[in-house]
């Protein structure tokens, strides 16, 4: 088997497994802690994916874990790209590629699911992905490394393209961490004016009672 072969063999192996694993199963764990820590009152409405909030099926489950497996892949892959052009240190390579990992997936999964911030508990939900993220983006490098090293080029235009990608992947983070917490400061605004005043609830009252043959 010849080199490169090997290592598109390794990179299937360690994906699927660690997306299986970390990525899916983790997921679904982040989902259900996000659940505890909600309040509850939010319960049975439907999220941006069409589920329910506080609802577990088979299904669902099912879903999750496979879109892990396939996405563990797609990383695996995408770190054999690149690993070349990595820093040679075994923990600073595997750091890189977890912080482009973190900031394209948060930015993923915080601009798919955008409409689920306005009930979810903010902090949470994104320190929680947050840490199925870094955890994939940790274990894919130095699994692939250990089965099948590789040696580091000094390409100049391939560490460029590197630093272009941690600099996109922190801004893009950056903004979609902001735009969550944007939409759940305007739903808490949007509920805060939809309580009536203790006035308006004293005049509905007085109106009922004058009016009781509309009321």
């Amino acid at each position: 088997m010849t080199r490169r072969l090997r290592s598109s063999a390794v990179a299937l192996g360690v994906g699927a497994l660690v997306g299986f694993v970390v990525a899916g199963a983790g997921s679904r764990l982040a989902m259900r802690l996000i659940a505890v820590a909600d309040d509850r009152e939010d319960f049975g409405l439907p999220t941006e994916g069409g589920d329910m909030v506080g609802q577990v099926t088979l299904q669902g489950t099912l879903f999750v874990l496979f879109t892990g497996f396939a996405q563990g892949i797609v990383g695996a892959f995408l770190y054999l790209a690149m690993r070349r052009w990595l820093p040679e240190r075994p923990l600073v390579r595997a750091l890189c590629f977890a912080v482009i990992i973190l900031g394209f997936g948060l930015t993923a999964t915080i601009n798919g699911n955008a409409a689920d911030f306005e009930f979810v508990n903010t902090v949470v939900s994104i320190l929680s992905f947050a840490a199925v993220l870094l955890a994939y983006g940790m274990l894919v490098p130095i699994l692939i490394d250990r089965l099948s090293p590789v040696t580091v080029f000094g390409s100049r235009w391939g560490r460029g393209v590197v630093a272009a990608l941690l600099l996109v992947s922190l801004v893009s983070g950056a903004l979609a961490v902001r735009h969550a917490f944007e939409i759940a400061d305007s739903a808490v605004v949007m509920a805060d004016l939809a309580k009536p005043s203790p006035g308006q609830q004293f005049d509905l009252r007085a109106w009922a009672r004058l009016n009781p043959q509309i009321a």
